[in-house]
């Protein structure tokens, strides 16, 4: 699903009244009436009828004359406040003030402390608040008399439905500007935007309506947009044909596990087969072998030259011998860090050029040296401390400017990043990035990277590009997380749980 932010916004309503010719003014209508329809339908479902409307300067406050201008003509009691003065309003936003002026329906200022009593007491007797005061374009933090009307809407316990996005809100970071409005439901235009869709954004703002307002979905193209919301519609899996064989779904190589972190290759292992992966070969100390082989009957396991139970650099000819006879390889979970690990995925890496998936140990392995991973076929799949530790930003920096962090990085290294957070991020090396949208808190557990890593290598080995390999791989990580937390919740849910629903999210999409 298209995602589009501010600039690029402005840049599609800019061609669609300028070059395309359709009134702005008409877009404004579009943007209001959809917006009223969602609250006549929300105060139809509970059986309400009074309605404020909260409107700023610019055309989203326009918008919100028009929501107040179609719910007055539905018989509904509406008000409507202004967080500016009436002489400040101008162009279409004004014709649109005009009209519900003439209309009678009742208008007034708040441009004073001492008008926010009248206001709260307002709002304490309306059913629904519409948050129409300011819009994508906000620049800055929030103060003075808005500040405390924001937080007074966000205090009265009452449905909020914001216009386009929760006022306060940074259209592109999903950064609180000083305060923002805390909706119950938001109504977007034509695109989604991607401050909506990441924390804290996505946080406040409530159930999500995309509405169409009369923009030509094209445009889109001509702005040229990298921001993508992954849906169901994106990952559809192709039909197996009947006269097949596990040769013609790949082969992975899983280079994991340790002496105290066997479960880390377990799990790694276990989640490529049920991936679809045709065969999946495992390759772990020496000492841990007997001990892995006997819960994983459908993987074939390589005991290899080790350490105290951690894999030695003289391993690195055996690893490279059984990459030759693989199509994809993972390198990581339970590896743990020392210099002779290092020094073996360094050099593993350095010397194939075969998909790679790098997760855990492996990309603290490579803190100081990600030149080897340049231009290469090359997943990596940090979480934000891992990110830290790549990059030496702070972990809040990463937070607070996730695209920003995630497209300097793949414009330095040409490779394909999953940065895993409660809103994972997929960037393509050509700069691309998908925001994925299953996924719950209750993945938040030990061992749920380990089965993110397998499914990824397992779609890379059936064939698919990086790009492909870690879009599908997120999103049905995240939609077999979705479909445990049914059966167990969000709190007792394990890594198992993910990795046993695999095949029942995979049937989703089929």
């Amino acid at each position: 699903m298209i995602v589009l932010t501010s600039k690029q916004m402005r840049e599609v309503e800019k061609i669609a009244i300028e070059k395309i010719g359709i009134p702005s003014i008409s877009l404004m209508e579009n943007a209001g009436r959809e917006t009223a329809l969602e609250v006549k339908k929300i105060l139809n479902e509970r059986n309400l009828n009074s309605v404020i409307v909260i409107s700023g300067k610019g055309n989203n406050g326009g918008d919100g004359y028009v929501v107040a201008r179609n719910l007055y003509n539905w018989g509904i009691d509406v008000k409507v406040f202004l967080t500016t003065s009436l002489g400040a309003i101008s162009g279409d936003a004004k014709v649109n003030l005009d009209a519900i002026i003439n209309m009678g329906i009742y208008v007034a200022e708040i441009t004073q402390r001492e008008h926010l009593k009248f206001l709260e007491k307002t709002i304490k007797d309306s059913d629904v608040i519409v948050d129409a005061i300011y819009g994508i374009g906000l620049k800055g933090e929030i103060s003075g008399i808005t500040k405390e009307i924001i937080e007074m809407i966000n205090q009265a316990n009452k449905i909020v439905v914001s216009v386009d996005i929760p006022s306060g809100l940074n259209a592109d970071t999903g950064k609180v500007e000083g305060c923002a409005v805390k909706a119950t439901k938001t109504v977007t235009m034509q695109f989604l935007k991607p401050g909506l869709l990441i924390y804290p954004g996505a946080d406040y703002a409530g159930e999500i309506r995309v509405a169409e307002i009369g923009i030509p979905y094209r445009l889109a193209a001509e702005v040229g947009y990298n921001y993508n919301l992954v849906t169901s519609e994106d990952v559809k899996l192709p039909k197996r044909h009947g006269n097949t064989h596990k040769g013609d779904y790949g082969k992975v190589l899983m280079i994991a596990g340790s002496k105290n972190m066997t479960g880390a290759a377990y799990l790694c292992a276990k989640s490529a087969i049920k991936a679809g992966c045709g065969l999946v070969k495992l390759a772990v100390p020496q000492s841990v072998q007997s001990v892995i082989q006997g819960g994983l009957y459908e993987i074939i396991t390589y005991g290899l030259d080790e350490k105290n139970g951690i894999l030695s650099y003289d391993a690195l000819s055996s690893v490279l011998k059984l990459i030759e006879e693989s199509d994809a390889i993972a390198i990581g979970p339970g590896l743990t860090h020392d210099r002779d690990i290092s020094q073996l995925i360094y050099d593993i890496v350095k010397n194939t050029d075969k998909p790679i998936v790098l997760d855990a140990d492996a990309l603290n392995a490579l803190v100081g040296r990600l030149e080897v991973i340049e231009g290469k076929k090359v997943i990596l799949t940090p979480h934000y401390g891992e990110m830290s530790r790549l990059t030496s930003l702070a972990i809040d920096e990463i937070k607070n400017n996730l695209f920003e962090v995630a497209k300097t990085f793949i414009d330095r290294y040409k490779v394909t990043l999953v940065l895993k957070g409660s809103k994972t991020v997929i960037t393509t090396k050509e700069g691309s990035i998908y925001i994925n949208n299953t996924g719950n808190p209750g993945m938040a557990t030990a061992g749920s990277g380990d089965v993110l890593t397998g499914m990824i290598a397992a779609f890379l080995a059936q064939g698919f590009s990086e790009e492909k390999a870690a879009i599908y791989g997120v999103f049905y990580h995240g939609k077999a997380g979705d479909i445990a937390k049914e059966y167990v919740g969000e709190y007792g849910m394990t890594a198992m749980d993910i990795l046993e629903n695999i095949p029942e999210a995979l049937k989703c999409c089929l």
